[in-house]
C-alpha cells in the first residue's frame, strides 16, 4: 500500500505533477490519497470541493487510487462509491457539527454527526477493513472494501 498525502488548501502546477508522477510509477496494490477539503461531502456547513475534484479526480481515475480520506467537515462520512473510489470524510475527531449532514442526499453511504468519532483501518490483501467508532466506543459504520482487480493504472 502507498498513501499520497496533499496540500489542499493550494493545488499548485507542481503539486498536480508530483502526484501524477508518484501515481504513476507506483506498483503499489492499494494507492490512498489524503488531504484536508473533501472532493464529496454531503454536510451542510462547506459541502463538495468540486473545483478540487476536478483537478484530482481524474488522475485519481487514470493511475487507480481505490480510497481517499477528508476532514474539513466536522462529521462523519461515508460517501457511495464515486467512479469506484471511496471517499471517507473524518472530521469528527477533535470538534463537531452535530446535526451538519444534510438529509435525504443520495451521496451518503453512512454518515454520522451526533458525537465525536475515529475511523480505524486495516488493510490484508485485498481488502481493507474500516470501522468508524464514537467517543464512547459505539460502532457507526464499518465494512469492507475490496480491491478491485484492473488493468494496470497509468495506461491507455
Amino acid at each position: 500500500m502507498q498513501f499520497f498525502v496533499l496540500d489542499s488548501n493550494y493545488m499548485s502546477p507542481q503539486q498536480l505533477a508530483w502526484l501524477e508522477k508518484e501515481l504513476k510509477q507506483s506498483d503499489a496494490q492499494w494507492k490512498i490519497c489524503y488531504f484536508h477539503h473533501p472532493l464529496y461531502s454531503s454536510a451542510a456547513f462547506h459541502g463538495s470541493a468540486v473545483e478540487l475534484r476536478q483537478v484530482l479526480e481524474p488522475l485519481f481515475l487514470e493511475y487507480g487510487v481505490q480510497v481517499v480520506f477528508a476532514g474539513h467537515e466536522h462529521v462523519y462520512e461515508r460517501v457511495k462509491p464515486q467512479k469506484g473510489i471511496t471517499y471517507f470524510i473524518e472530521g469528527a475527531a477533535g470538534e463537531l457539527r452535530k446535526g451538519n449532514l444534510a438529509k435525504g442526499t443520495t451521496l451518503i453511504a453512512s454518515g454520522y454527526d451526533q458525537d465525536l468519532s475515529f475511523v480505524l483501518v486495516e488493510i490484508a490483501g485485498d481488502a481493507m477493513s474500516f470501522q468508524t467508532i464514537s467517543r464512547l466506543g459505539r460502532t457507526v459504520d464499518s465494512g469492507v472494501i475490496l480491491h478491485k482487480a484492473s488493468s494496470k493504472p497509468g495506461t491507455k
